[in-house]
């Protein structure tokens, strides 16, 4: 390819690098430095602990405090570290529970660009190898086909991408997602998929669920050369915790993401500087406060049937079973494959009468389960 050609995709690479992951480069804006919050540095663990589910603890209690960012406000939990980064259309922001990191909400304007195929990450990697020029993203995930649920479990390979790193490095990484549900929704952009996805994940070790709304939009189309063939997550909104705790915080999160707001001054400012890629997207706080709805709308009507799969991708993910007692309808939870063994042995046992749960019982699967080797002996 000779140098000449290529002179468009120097033009392309200019203007999609300063937005690449979110905006991890700013621009100038003509108006007065819009602020940027600053926050204590998160220390990763320095190796993955086992997953493990911790024993029944008191209810938490969240109280909601207000926070001012200056050009944007939000009440978020009490003693809650809060993270920020970009501006506008890639703004950004993460509050988290730094004594348990599983308890979170984060909001991302704009996540990419990402592949839409293998084969144009191929074009780039070639073009790159013969001397073209750098591709800001070429590190990042194929997200084939371009859905919501495919971009979401794709999300923590895109969080460990030096771009990604550069912008947020304390980016939730949502590891080994388990999609329980999703739901479609309107989308705000043209060629866009919305959808409300729940999910059971792993991070730092442990198992925790959320709520997410998601927006996945073509950006550049496959042209055959470098460059093209990317798309972009909009607008991720998420809210999680511990999976044991999930329906008791699930209303106290969504409120959190319902109270932001930014100034008059802040989307003006915005619009002047992008007003192609910021109109739509952000108008003083509305976006969030209509998404939250979506959210707690989509949780108050949820399908028992996925509360039950989510118990069950949580038991596989921990490699854990449950049995109930018929009588006093107890619940207790062992390690996958004990009851093949107490099966054969009930005689053994005091309590003999354990028995797997129905697969459609609601009230069983949402009892808290028991350590079964304390109370079976």
């Amino acid at each position: 390819m000779k140098r000449k050609s290529i002179a468009g995709l120097i033009v392309i690479v200019a203007i999609v690098s300063v937005v690449a992951f979110s905006g991890c480069v700013e621009e100038e804006a003509p108006t007065p430095e819009i602020p940027a919050e600053t926050s204590p540095e998160v220390t990763e663990p320095c190796e993955e602990p086992r997953i493990t589910q911790p024993p029944e603890e008191p209810k938490q209690e969240i109280v909601l405090e207000k926070f001012d960012g200056g050009f944007f406000s939000i009440d978020k939990p009490k003693g809650w570290n809060i993270y920020s980064a970009g501006a506008c259309s890639e703004f950004a922001f993460l509050i988290r529970d730094d004594k348990e990191p599983l308890r979170q909400i984060f909001y991302f304007g704009s996540v990419g660009p990402v592949y839409m195929n293998e084969e144009q990450k191929q074009i780039d990697y070639q073009y790159v190898e013969m001397g073209g020029y750098a591709i800001p993203w070429i590190e990042m995930s194929v997200v084939d086909p371009l859905t919501p649920q495919n971009f979401l479990s794709q999300f923590h390979l895109i969080a460990q991408t030096e771009v990604a790193q550069s912008f947020m490095p304390q980016a939730p990484k949502l590891e080994n997602l388990q999609i329980v549900s999703a739901t479609s929704q309107p989308s705000f952009i043209a060629g866009g998929k919305t959808e409300l996805i729940r999910g059971i994940f792993v991070q730092d070790g442990k198992v925790a669920e959320g709520l997410f709304l998601v927006t996945v939009a073509p950006f550049m189309p496959s042209t055959g050369g470098p460059g093209g063939g990317t798309a972009y997550g909009l607008q991720i909104i998420g809210v999680t915790s511990p999976k044991r705790e999930f329906r008791e915080l699930e209303n106290t999160l969504v409120t959190s993401v319902q109270s932001f707001t930014v100034t008059q001054s802040y989307v003006d400012n915005c619009m002047r500087q992008q007003a192609e890629t910021y109109a739509g997207i952000l108008k003083a706080g509305k976006t969030l406060s209509e998404a939250s709805d979506i959210i707690m709308d989509g949780w108050e009507k949820r399908n028992k049937v996925d509360d039950i799969t989510a118990e069950k991708r949580s038991d596989a993910i921990m490699s854990n079973e449950r049995l109930y007692d018929p009588e006093t309808g107890e619940v207790y939870e062992f390690e996958s494959g004990f009851y093949e063994k107490y099966d054969i042995n009930r005689g053994e046992y005091e309590m003999n009468n354990l028995k797997p749960l129905p697969g459609d019982d609601w009230d069983l699967w949402m009892k808290a389960p028991l350590d079964g080797y304390r109370y079976v002996k």
